[in-house]
C-alpha cells in the first residue's frame, strides 16, 4: 500500500511532462491502442471512404503574412514569393509540385520521396538551406491539408497526450511520432487535437528539426471552415501561431480551389513546366 501514492506521483509526473507547454520528448515506441484509435475514428470523421478514392489533389491559396514571420525565419517564409500558390499533390507515392506567386515573381517547388527541386523565376538553385526550407514547407502544407490522413504513412507512433480547447471545443490531444520528419528532419513530432464530439481535427502543433535555424521551434495550425468536397471534410481556413520560443501570430491563409483526379502523373509535374492538365487552375470553392 505505501508504494501506491509513489506509483500515483510518478504517473502523474510523466502525465503532466507531457501535456506542458512544450512537446512531450519522451521516447515512445510503439503505438497506444487508443491513440491509434482516435487517429482512425478523425480520418472516418474527414470522409475516410471518400479519401481512399482520391488519386490526386489540385488546390489553391491565398494567405498574409504577420509582420514577425519574414524577420523570423526569411529564408523558411521567403515572403517575395510565397504569397497566393498553385499546388498539385499525387498521394501515392507523393509527389507534390507548387507554384507560388509573389512581389519577387513565381517559385516552383518540386518534391518526391527523399528529394527537393527549387526554381525562381524559371532558374533553378540548388541552395542547400533554401532546399531544406522548401522541403520543410512542402510537408508541413500537405499535413495541414490532408490532417488525420497525413498520418496513414508507416513508421507513424501515436500516444495519448491529454485534453485541450481549441475554440471553444473540448479535444483529446494525441502525440504523433514522425519518422523520417517534416522536410528533411530525422523525427518531428506533431500533437493532434482531435474533437471530442465531431472527432475533427481542430489544431496541430508541431516541431521543426528540418532547418538548424527551426530546431527547438514549435508552431500549431488551428484548421476551421471544414467543406465537404468530393466526400471529404477539408479544412479551407488556417491561422498558424509561433508557440516556442515565443508566442506570436505568424501566418493566416485560406483554400480557396480544391479538386481531385485530374489523373496527374510524374510526368505533368516538370519542376518550371507544367503540363496543361496540371497547370489548370483549380476549381474555385463556394462558400
Amino acid at each position: 500500500m505505501k508504494q501506491t501514492p509513489l506509483m500515483l506521483i510518478f504517473l502523474m509526473g510523466l502525465l503532466s511532462s507531457c501535456a506542458s507547454k512544450q512537446i512531450c520528448t519522451r521516447s515512445i515506441a510503439t503505438s497506444e491502442p487508443e491513440a491509434q484509435a482516435l487517429v482512425t475514428a478523425s480520418q472516418k470523421a474527414h470522409g475516410g471512404f471518400a479519401f481512399d478514392r482520391i488519386m490526386d489533389l489540385s488546390v489553391r491559396y491565398e494567405g498574409k503574412w504577420a509582420s514577425i514571420g519574414p524577420r523570423f525565419q526569411p529564408v523558411l517564409v521567403d515572403s517575395k514569393f510565397r504569397g497566393s500558390s498553385e499546388e498539385r499533390i499525387i498521394l501515392s507515392p507523393r509527389i507534390i509540385a507548387q507554384s507560388h506567386t509573389g512581389p519577387g515573381g513565381v517559385k516552383k517547388v518540386l518534391r518526391s520521396p527523399g528529394q527537393i527541386a527549387i526554381a525562381y523565376n524559371g532558374t533553378a538553385t540548388d541552395d542547400e538551406e533554401t532546399g531544406r526550407a522548401a522541403a520543410l514547407v512542402v510537408d508541413a502544407y500537405a499535413l495541414f491539408l490532408l490532417g488525420p490522413f497525413y498520418f496513414q504513412q508507416s513508421g507513424t507512433v501515436f500516444a495519448m497526450n491529454g485534453e485541450s480547447l481549441v475554440d471553444q471545443a473540448l479535444c483529446d490531444e494525441v502525440i504523433a511520432i514522425l519518422r523520417p520528419g517534416l522536410g528533411m528532419a530525422e523525427e518531428d513530432r506533431v500533437i493532434l487535437h482531435i474533437d471530442r464530439s465531431s472527432k475533427l481535427l481542430r489544431r496541430v502543433r508541431l516541431t521543426l528539426n528540418g532547418l538548424d535555424s527551426t530546431r527547438g521551434a514549435e508552431v500549431d495550425v488551428t484548421l476551421r471552415d471544414f467543406k465537404k468536397i468530393d466526400g471529404v471534410l477539408w479544412p479551407t481556413d488556417f491561422d498558424e501561431r509561433i508557440r516556442s520560443p515565443f508566442k506570436l501570430h505568424a501566418h493566416h491563409w485560406n483554400l480557396r480551389g480544391l479538386e481531385s483526379n485530374r489523373g496527374l502523373s510524374a510526368r505533368d509535374l516538370k519542376l518550371v513546366q507544367w503540363t496543361r492538365k496540371a497547370a489548370k487552375p483549380s476549381a474555385a470553392i463556394t462558400h
